[in-house]
């Protein structure tokens, strides 16, 4: 894997503008093939919107599934590129394509033999049930190219190639918008599909993008075809797996609160579910920015919050927070007088035009909201919080939009349902600036992580494996004895040691020593084999040392020692420092000091 891209130094918002744009590129593509299907569906009439609106929530379920598995798969064949084992890195990715095929025979069987049931569930009437079913069959079965291309680029994105994977979501939306008028109305020999033909433009053009998408991977020799033994793939599925599921877990808590936001405003009948499915759309374009930005707002803090750049960390943040508030509030101030432009793009239903104007100048209050918290997320992200930003997602999405919802829904109808969703953002960025104001201060890391100080680690050792709780135990008392280290409990299941109030690294029960470092140093310890990346920020200043035995505890101390020197050379501004380290260690730690200093 190419080592990240440092970005300890130059202007702040040149560097974030070159991190975000290429992501923005990408996003584009994705909701432009939503926005194409909707275009196209709404001039079928209602009925047909209706469906696609219902069909929405669900199909960002497993959507947001494939995402997290894709994460899985970046993460588990970087970490062996790392290593230095390009052979495991391609049996690994081989057999990441075999188990989304298998994800997809689950979700696509289960999908199948529930759909009448779960869009019931959903509120869809039984007259729309029909067409819903028709345009679901097919998605279902063709659901295996769009999960196995979004391996292939965690595949790529592993190797350092991000222009495969943005090329193939753009592939994707032009191949959409070709084929879904000549799918869905006919033309020449293909006859007229109706919402049908919406979804065989759609499996069409991502069989396409598949082929590509492999193409790409055959060329980086990134996979190795060949039969696996079961032992080879449940190794490789589980490493993908324990990244991929707290993945997919946290990234379809947005469409879970959809889909009951989606059942709240079917109490308002198929109109008003056509108008919320086009708003969310529309919603989802006009966001794009902040999305983006917090991509690559996320490596930015992370290296530089490993390299104690706490200045950079502050001054990014603060410049995201206001940037995305400023452009949510533009947003809504450019919708108020176009939503009915809007409206009228997409359907000649004056019912369901209402419905999308009424969306496009209530929600867009809590757009401010949502781009600020959607940068606190991503910073959190970075600095290894990522619970926090877990908890800001189940916060707005269920605790407080989806109660709201259907109280507004009762005394408001529509316009309470989408003041609930304006609410949901406001109120959960308020949270977190709040949370993220104190790793804003210098020297805040303890109190904002509220660690409870600990005399002994019995808990940590009891959850952790058999075969690792001699080394945690080592390394624990190790430390006990060393200056002016304190340990504390932090990460609700983790030891994290301190100097002061700044966390030097944390240990997990799962047997990993996590710790913040400069980029320059971390990847000279990746080069020298004594750390991994980062299983879940591997490009965000983050690095692992495994302790799976009493051989590791030494060299994790070491880790952690030389955490702790670089922290006190940076409080006193003083590289010259006595290290028993390579040269190469040596210079990266003294351009590390020089930096901060």
């Amino acid at each position: 894997m190419a080592a990240p891209e440092n970005l300890l130094e130059g202007n702040i918002a040149t560097t974030l503008r070159r991190l975000s744009v290429p992501m923005a590129v990408g996003v584009v593509a994705m909701i432009v093939v939503n926005l194409i299907d909707t275009y196209w569906a709404s001039r079928l009439g209602t009925d047909e919107l209706a469906a696609m609106s219902f069909a929405f929530p669900v199909i960002g379920i497993v959507v947001n599934v494939s995402l997290g598995l894709m994460i899985g798969t970046s993460v588990a064949v970087a970490r062996v590129i790392g290593a230095g084992d390009q052979e495991d890195a391609r049996r690994i990715a081989s057999h990441s394509l075999l188990l989304g095929v298998a994800i997809v025979a689950l979700v696509s069987g289960l999908g199948l033999a529930t759909q009448d049931a779960a869009f019931r569930a959903l509120g869809a009437p039984d007259h729309l049930l029909p067409v819903i079913s028709s345009y679901m069959r097919i998605w279902y079965l063709s659901a295996v190219v769009l999960v196995v291309p979004m391996m292939l680029n965690g595949v790529l994105r592993a190797h350092g190639d991000a222009i495969t994977p943005r090329n193939v979501m753009i592939f994707a939306a032009v191949l959409n918008a070709v084929f879904d008028p000549i799918f869905i109305f006919g033309w020449g020999p293909i006859p007229a599909g109706g919402l049908e033909g919406a979804a065989w433009a759609t499996a069409l053009s991502r069989l396409l993008t598949f082929f590509y998408a492999l193409s790409g991977a055959v060329k980086l020799r990134a996979l190795d075809i060949h039969v696996p033994r079961p032992a080879q793939l449940w190794s490789s599925w589980t490493r993908i797996l324990r990244v991929g599921v707290p993945a997919s877990a946290t990234n379809v808590l947005g469409p879970i609160a959809t889909a009951l936001v989606t059942a709240i405003v079917a109490l308002e009948g198929a109109n008003a579910v056509a108008a919320y499915g086009i708003g969310a759309r529309v919603e989802a374009l006009v966001l794009i920015a902040p999305i983006a930005l917090s991509s690559g707002l996320s490596p930015f803090i992370g290296q530089n919050w490993g390299a104690h750049l706490q200045s950079r960390v502050s001054e990014a943040f603060r410049m995201s927070v206001r940037f995305s508030v400023l452009w949510g509030l533009g947003v809504f101030v450019l919708l108020l007088p176009t939503a009915p432009w809007i409206a009228t793009i997409f359907t000649d239903e004056p019912e369901v035009q209402r419905g999308i104007t009424l969306y496009l100048r209530i929600v867009p209050l809590g757009f401010a909201g949502y781009g600020a918290m959607t940068m606190t997320s991503s910073a959190f992200n970075a600095m290894d919080h990522a619970v926090r930003s877990t908890w800001l997602s189940v916060l707005r999405s269920i605790v407080i939009v989806v109660p709201l919802a259907y109280l507004g829904s009762i005394l408001f109808g529509l316009a309470g349902v989408y003041a609930a969703l304006a609410t949901g953002s406001i109120a959960a960025s308020l949270l977190g600036l709040r949370w993220m104001k104190t790793f804003l201060e210098p020297e805040t890391t303890a109190r904002a992580q509220k660690p409870r100080p600990v005399q002994d680690a019995r808990f940590l050792i009891e959850a952790s494996p058999d075969d690792q709780k001699e080394a945690m135990r080592g390394l624990i008392e190790a430390m006990q004895g060393f200056g002016d280290l304190t340990m504390h409990r932090v990460r609700r299941d983790a030891i994290g040691f301190f100097a002061g109030e700044r966390e030097l690294g944390h240990i997990h029960p799962s047997g990993h020593l996590d710790l913040p470092l400069p980029c320059e140093l971390g990847e000279q310890l990746v080069q020298e084999g004594r750390v991994e990346h980062h299983r879940h920020h591997d490009d965000a200043g983050w690095y692992t040392q495994p302790l799976h035995e009493g051989a590791d505890v030494e060299q994790a101390r070491a880790l952690l020692e030389l955490a702790h020197a670089l922290l006190t050379s940076v409080r006193a501004r003083d590289e010259a420092v006595e290290l028993e380290v390579s040269d190469a260690v040596r210079s990266a730690f003294q351009l590390a000091v020089r930096r901060a200093s």
